[in-house]
C-alpha cells in the first residue's frame, strides 16, 4: 500500500503518463493531415478511397476499443496498456516504409489497435482519483489531445512542407519507444494485485466474447465499405454525381452483410452470459444520452480532420489553394483551443455541473457548423468558424464523458467507458466516409495548366458535408436539453 504522499504522488504521475499517451497518438494523427493531398496523389486515389487513411486507423481502434476494456477488467490495465502501445509502436515503423496503399493501410490498422488503449487509461483515471476530481482530470486528458493536434499539425505541416510525409512517423518512433518504458516503470501496479486475485476465484466463470468482437468489426467494416463503394470512381471522370438508384452491386453486397452481420451481433449478444456491450448499460438513459452525443462529437472532429486538407489545398475557386504549411495554419487555432479550454471546462463543471457546459458546447458546434455551410469566404472565416467549433466538442466531450463517468459503477468502468470510445471512434470512422463520398461525388473539373487539368471536389461537396454536420449537431443540442430536463427533475 501507499502512504498518502506517495498515493498523491502516484496519481499525478499517473495522470501525466496518460496525458502523454493522449499526446502521442493526437500528434500521430494530425500530422499526417497536411499531407492527405499529397497521399491521394502518390497512390492515385479517389477521395472516397483515401477517407480509408483515417477510417481504417479508427476502425480498428472501434472494433479494439470494447475488447481491449474487457481484457483489462479480466487481465490487468498495465499489462494491457504495454501490449496495445507496443502494437501501436509498430505500426508506426511500418508506415514509413510503405510502398503502396494496402502497405499504409496495414500500418494505420495497427495503430487504431494501439489507440484502444483509452478506456484503458480512463479506468485507471476512475481507479485512482477521488470523485470531485473527476472532470478535472478528464479535462487535462482532453487538453493533451488537443496539446498533440497543435503539435501536429505545426510540425507536421512543416515535415510534410520541406521533406516527406514518411518523416512525420519517423519522428515519433523513439518517443512511442520511451513512452512504454516509462508505463512498465511508473504505472502502479497494485490494482493489478487484487483483479488478479478475483480472476483465480472465479477463473471459469469469466469469458472472452470472441464471437461478439468479430460480428461487430464486421458490422462496422462493411457499413463503411457501403458508402465507399457508393463511388468508386478514379479522379479522373466527369461524373460528378452519386446515383442512389443504380447503387453498385459490391456495394448492395456490404449493405446486406452489415445487415446480417449486426442483427447477428445484436441476437448473440442478448443470450451470450458475458456480452462484449451489456445492454444493462444502456439502461440508464443519461449514459445513453451521452454516448449519442460522443458519437456526433468523433464525427465532427474527424470529418474537419478529413475536409479542411483538401479544401484549403484544393487550387482556386473551388479551395484556397495553400500549401501543407499553410493548411496546418488555419487549422492550428482550432486545435489550440481544444488545447486551453480542455482543462478550463472540467473545471467549470466541478463548479457548475455537467448540463449547462454540455448545452453550451452543442450549441457552439451548431453554430460553427452553419458558419461553415453559409459563409467560407477565404481562410480568415473559415478558422474563426473552427473555433467555435472546437469551443463546443471541448465542452461537449468533457461534459458527456464525465456524466458516464459518474454514472457508471465500479465494477463496469472499464466496459462502460469502452462503450462510450467505441461509439466516438464510430462516429469518427463514418465521419471521413462521409465526407469523402460526397467530395467523390461533386467534382469539378480545374485547369492546372494549358494542356493539363484536374477534377477536386466542388462547393456543393463541402455544403453537403457541412450542412450533414449541422444537423447532427442540433440533434446533440436537442439530446442535451433533455438532460437538463432529466436532471432537473431527479432535483425535485
Amino acid at each position: 500500500m501507499f502512504n498518502k504522499k506517495s498515493n498523491h504522488h502516484s496519481i499525478w504521475t499517473t495522470l501525466a503518463i496518460l496525458s502523454s499517451i493522449a499526446t502521442i497518438s493526437m500528434y500521430t494523427e494530425t500530422m499526417l493531415l497536411p499531407a492527405l493531398p499529397k497521399l491521394i496523389n502518390e497512390f492515385n486515389l479517389s477521395y472516397n478511397t483515401s477517407s480509408w487513411i483515417l477510417s481504417a486507423y479508427l476502425v480498428a481502434g472501434a472494433v479494439m476499443t470494447p475488447v481491449s476494456g474487457k481484457l483489462s477488467d479480466i487481465y490487468g490495465k498495465k499489462k494491457i496498456m504495454i501490449i496495445l502501445i507496443s502494437i501501436y509502436t509498430i505500426g508506426l515503423v511500418i508506415s514509413p516504409l510503405s510502398s503502396n496503399f494496402f502497405m499504409l493501410l496495414i500500418s494505420r490498422i495497427l495503430q487504431g489497435i494501439g489507440i484502444s488503449v483509452f478506456p484503458v487509461t480512463f479506468g485507471l483515471v476512475r481507479e485512482h482519483f477521488p470523485r470531485e476530481k473527476l472532470a478535472i482530470s478528464q479535462g487535462i486528458i482532453s487538453s493533451m489531445f488537443a496539446g498533440g493536434s497543435v503539435l501536429g499539425l505545426a510540425i507536421g505541416g512543416s515535415i510534410v512542407q520541406y521533406y516527406d510525409w514518411r518523416v512525420t512517423f519517423i519522428s515519433i518512433i523513439p518517443i512511442a519507444i520511451c513512452l512504454i518504458i516509462i508505463i512498465m516503470r511508473y504505472i502502479p501496479t497494485e490494482k493489478r494485485v487484487i483483479l488478479d486475485s478475483k480472476i483465480r476465484d472465479n477463473e471459469s466463470d469469466e469469458k472472452f466474447d470472441l464471437r461478439g468482437s468479430i460480428l461487430l468489426g464486421l458490422s462496422i467494416i462493411t457499413f463503411l465499405l457501403f458508402i465507399t463503394f457508393l463511388k468508386t470512381d478514379s479522379l479522373d471522370t466527369n461524373e460528378t454525381q452519386l446515383n442512389f438508384i443504380n447503387i453498385p452491386l459490391t456495394s448492395l453486397f456490404c449493405l446486406t452483410v452489415f445487415i446480417s452481420s449486426f442483427v447477428a451481433f445484436l441476437l448473440f449478444e442478448r443470450k451470450t452470459r458475458f456480452p462484449l456491450i451489456s445492454s444493462r448499460l444502456f439502461l440508464d438513459k443519461r449514459i445513453l444520452a451521452s454516448n449519442i452525443i460522443l458519437l456526433i462529437v468523433g464525427m465532427s472532429m474527424f470529418t474537419i480532420f478529413q475536409t479542411l486538407p483538401i479544401l484549403a489545398q484544393s487550387p482556386n475557386p473551388v479551395g484556397f489553394n495553400n500549401n501543407a504549411l499553410q493548411m496546418s495554419l488555419v487549422q492550428l487555432p482550432f486545435a489550440l483551443v481544444l488545447l486551453i479550454l480542455g482543462p478550463l471546462a472540467g473545471f467549470m463543471i466541478t463548479k457548475i455541473g455537467q448540463t449547462t457546459p454540455l448545452v453550451i458546447g452543442t450549441f457552439a458546434m451548431s453554430l460553427g457548423f452553419s458558419l461553415l455551410l453559409l459563409g467560407r469566404f477565404n481562410e480568415f472565416y473559415v478558422s474563426v468558424y473552427l473555433v467555435t467549433i472546437s469551443i463546443g466538442l471541448s465542452l461537449t466531450n468533457v461534459s458527456s464523458t464525465n456524466i458516464v463517468m459518474v454514472r457508471s459503477s465500479f465494477e463496469q468502468i472499464g466496459i462502460s467507458l469502452g462503450i462510450s470510445n467505441l461509439l466516438r471512434i464510430i462516429g469518427s470512422s463514418i465521419g471521413p466516409t462521409i465526407a469523402g463520398l460526397f467530395m467523390q461525388t461533386h467534382l469539378l473539373p480545374i485547369n492546372l495548366s494549358k494542356y493539363q487539368h484536374q477534377y477536386f471536389p466542388a462547393a456543393a461537396a463541402y455544403d453537403l458535408i457541412f450542412g450533414t454536420m449541422l444537423l447532427l449537431s442540433l440533434l446533440a443540442l436537442s439530446i442535451s436539453f433533455f438532460l437538463v430536463k432529466k436532471q432537473q427533475s431527479e432535483q425535485r
